[in-house]
């Protein structure tokens, strides 16, 4: 009979046989059209140290199969893995990593991109939409469902840079999707200029860019695509190919997917997402066993 040790060894295996013969990689070349830079982006990604499944390293490889030239990694209250990613990402090709926070406090969550340092979390949301402003970077209320609806008030939603319009939860049931939407459009009344994100708020299982950001950025840059959400220059794009932004920016995207045919991602295929999460799993009972106080049989 085999182990708990050894069971735990073979299903992390089976993740990397899975996942390496899954492998593929969609092939994306960004260029200007129309003036701008069109980048595929997720904002809300977590990692490994921190609260996600997978290390930045592994995370740009599964951005790049989706076709994402860019995705920002946001730990719960934690920036540290983020910094340490944005540097190497700087130093070799592949997909930019920006630097980012999900500040959660007791009442809101917050999207914080383009940041130094992590934000303190108790704090108000207006607060911390300004610590954010602080260090040059952009605020974007994340899955504003009815019970974060409190924090936001008209204040805070004169100064925020983005609302995730697409999100996963507007996908799991009726009742998320109508109350995302609705704070949406009540963003988007008080602030004209409030950029539309998608995000797929990766953990561990639905794939990274299952809903994502079209950017359209003067320059192909951190800063550039700063700039671009900070000046509502974006469109979200939930799971089923639907569009969220400006008319005329939804217009420009969806032209500009018509043109280039993007390839379906590999990294949301069932295969690659049975790897994954075994590779997890597998990990995961590992730890937990060589930690665990076994005793001998013939004890």
């Amino acid at each position: 009979m085999r182990s708990p040790r050894g069971i735990a060894a073979g299903i992390f295996v089976i993740g990397l046989i899975v996942g390496t013969i899954a492998d593929s990689r969609a092939t994306r070349i960004s260029r200007p059209d129309e003036g701008y830079w069109i980048l595929a982006a997720d904002f809300h990604v977590h990692a490994f140290a921190g609260d996600g499944a997978l290390p930045p390293w592994s995370l740009r490889r599964e951005a790049e199969r989706a076709g994402l030239d860019v995705f920002a990694i946001t730990n719960h209250n934690q920036a540290f893995t983020a910094r340490i990613s944005g540097w190497l990402s700087r130093r070799s090709a592949g997909p930019l990593v920006l630097v980012g926070e999900e500040i959660t406090g007791r009442n809101y969550h917050l999207i914080a991109v383009g940041i130094e340092r992590a934000i303190d979390w108790d704090q108000s949301a207006l607060a911390a939409v300004s610590a954010v402003h602080a260090q040059g970077g952009i605020a974007i209320a994340a899955h504003p469902m009815r019970r974060y609806w409190n924090a936001f008030d008209e204040r805070v939603l004169a100064l925020l840079d983005g609302v995730e319009a697409a999100h996963p939860a507007i996908h799991a049931d009726e009742i998320s999707r109508r109350e995302i939407e609705a704070f949406y459009h009540r963003a988007r009344e008080q602030k004209k200029t409030l950029a539309a994100i998608g995000s797929s708020d990766f953990h561990a299982i639905a794939p990274i860019g299952m809903c994502r950001t079209y950017v359209l950025a003067r320059e192909n840059t951190e800063a550039g695509v700063i700039d671009a959400v900070r000046h509502g220059r974006t469109v979200a794009v939930d799971a089923h190919g639907n569009a969220y932004g400006d008319p005329e920016d939804v217009r420009r995207i969806v032209a500009h997917r018509a043109r280039n045919a993007q390839p379906a991602s590999s990294s949301a295929s069932p295969w690659r997402r049975f790897a994954v999460t075994f590779v997890w799993l597998g990990l995961l009972g590992m730890v937990i066993l060589n930690n665990a106080p076994f005793r001998s049989a013939r004890g």
